[in-house]
């Protein structure tokens, strides 16, 4: 037949699950395979814990000085101290010695001073005192009153005697009592008249 039909030629089937191919396709997307390398990461962590370690040697050792160096510090800080002290406690010895010199030199000012008052004191009393009439006795502080015990060649004596010191412009008053004769028939004329007097006189005059 000239139009026969033929037999229309196929491609010939294949068993796909004889393909061996198509089981090595990967059907989950991005899947790694993981596998540990013990060897490799045991010597990282080793690698690791040595340095770590040394790390730790060096903080120890620096810690070790450190504490070494305060506790020197320490010491040097204490013996200055101690030093200080032994200073500070000689120079309170110096001082209390100086304090204790200065007081002596105040009391030995003030007896001098004193010294000085008296013999002005005195001075101004010679001056002003008859030559027959001599003292036994005197009292009195420096506010300038005073009480005198003397003896005058007769009664005349003892009173001139209080009118030659209230002349002095630096007496403030006089007083006589207990006038009492002795010798020359009660007048006093031959023998010797004791008395007291009670002087008051200027004291800053004795202090210039």
């Amino acid at each position: 037949m000239l139009f026969s039909k033929g037999k229309s030629k196929q491609p010939p089937k294949t068993n796909i699950l004889q393909n061996p191919k198509i089981l090595e396709v990967n059907l989950i997307r991005d899947e790694v395979v993981i596998s540990f390398d013990w060897n490799k990461n045991l010597s990282i962590l080793a690698v690791v814990l040595f340095i770590t370690g040394l790390f730790v040697v060096e903080i120890y050792f620096g810690l070790s000085w450190w504490e070494e160096q305060e506790i020197k510090n320490s010491q040097a800080i204490s013996e200055d101290l101690i030093s200080l002290n032994k200073e500070i406690s000689e120079i309170q010895k110096q001082a209390d010695s100086s304090l204790a010199y200065k007081a002596k030199a105040a009391e030995v000012a003030k007896l001098l001073s004193d010294h000085v008052y008296w013999s002005n004191l005195f001075s101004w009393l010679e001056k002003n005192t008859l030559s027959t009439v001599r003292y036994s006795g005197f009292s009195g502080t420096l506010s300038g009153a005073y009480s005198l015990s003397a003896v005058a060649s007769s009664l005349a004596d003892v009173s001139w005697q209080a009118k030659a010191l209230m002349d002095d412009p630096l007496t403030k008053h006089v007083e006589i009592g207990g006038a009492a004769v002795s010798g020359g028939g009660g007048q006093g004329a031959a023998g010797s008249v004791s008395f007291n007097m009670l002087l008051e006189v200027n004291p800053d005059i004795f202090k210039k």
